[in-house]
């Protein structure tokens, strides 16, 4: 079974921030609502501390990961849009893209980050599509976070897939936001 992470990166972006930026997040939350924007399977919320940091559920329908419900959190810098959000999941798992502290790397399909192209909906998708079969397959070895769950991998899909390495917990809180 999952556990909880213990603490997140987040201190009080809102005390700092830009109108600009408090702006673009309002917006981006709001653009959800449009067909295809949120990915069917996940659910995401502003969460009660700060707007800067948005929490989601995350059910996976298919692939490795089939029927797992993850938890993460999206943490927007001051400096949004020009710099990314940080995607950091609050349970732990194994996935190539993902740090042992649950940071998720975006820099595949983000690299270099551009805010006038950009957006949220797309960071979501890319989560989404990091989690199918085709798209783990592809994935390359210098763009992993967690090499040990790439080289399984690539070289031996069953020693990959574990049920006990995907969580399904939901029962525990989320991580409180740490200043």
């Amino acid at each position: 079974m999952s556990k909880p992470r213990s603490g997140t990166l987040l201190t009080n972006p809102d005390a700092n921030a830009s109108a600009v930026a408090s702006t673009t997040i309002s917006l981006e939350y709001a653009s959800l609502k449009y067909q295809n924007h949120c990915p069917l399977g996940m659910y995401i919320v502003p969460s009660k501390e700060s707007l800067f940091a948005w929490d989601a559920m995350f059910f996976v329908h298919q692939g490795y990961y089939a029927d797992a419900i993850f938890k993460f959190r999206l943490l927007f810098p001051h400096e949004y849009p020009d710099r990314p959000p940080v995607v950091q999941f609050l349970t732990d798992m194994f996935h190539p893209l993902v740090s042992n502290k649950g940071i998720f790397n975006l820099q595949p399909r983000f690299h270099p980050w551009r805010p006038k192209e950009h957006h949220i909906f797309d960071v979501l998708h890319f989560i989404k599509s990091a989690f199918k079969k085709s798209v783990l397959d592809k994935i390359l070895e210098v763009d992993c976070m967690n090499k040990e769950s790439h080289r399984l991998c690539v070289t031996s899909v069953s020693s990959f897939y574990h049920p006990h390495l995907i969580s399904t917990d939901i029962t525990k809180p989320l991580a409180p936001l740490h200043p």
